[in-house]
């Protein structure tokens, strides 16, 4: 996660296991757009305290490669091998996942992933 995508970063952290069902296809969403993006994503649980600052801190580090695409993909070198298209635009997808999750309360996000 950038610098900017940490704002929400706590040290005791939470794992992807206590993530509802919708924030976690928030991962399984990500492993559609990039291999390394749903590692990123995953992994980056463990920083926050809740799913709501997961869910926050994953949109900005989104918005931060939606607004450099191509050197987010250059620096997993994917930049030659990835559709930039369509990286972009599962990005997009992505972004309105997270932000439709957290417009809906937690406790209508569904059970825990498992």
């Amino acid at each position: 996660m950038t610098e900017h995508g940490e704002k929400f970063a706590h040290k005791d952290g939470m794992d992807i296991d206590e993530l509802t069902k919708m924030a976690y296809e928030t991962i399984s969403l990500a492993h559609e757009v990039l291999d390394v993006l749903h590692l990123e994503i995953g992994s980056s649980a463990k920083k926050y305290k809740t799913e709501d600052e997961f869910l926050r801190g994953t949109l900005i580090n989104l918005k931060e490669i939606l607004a450099d695409p191509e050197n987010y993909l250059d620096s997993w070198s994917y930049l030659e091998t990835v559709n930039l298209k369509s990286f972009v635009k599962g990005i997009e997808i992505l972004m309105s996942h997270v932000e439709k999750t957290l417009k809906k309360p937690q406790h209508e996000r569904g059970k825990t992933a498992f």
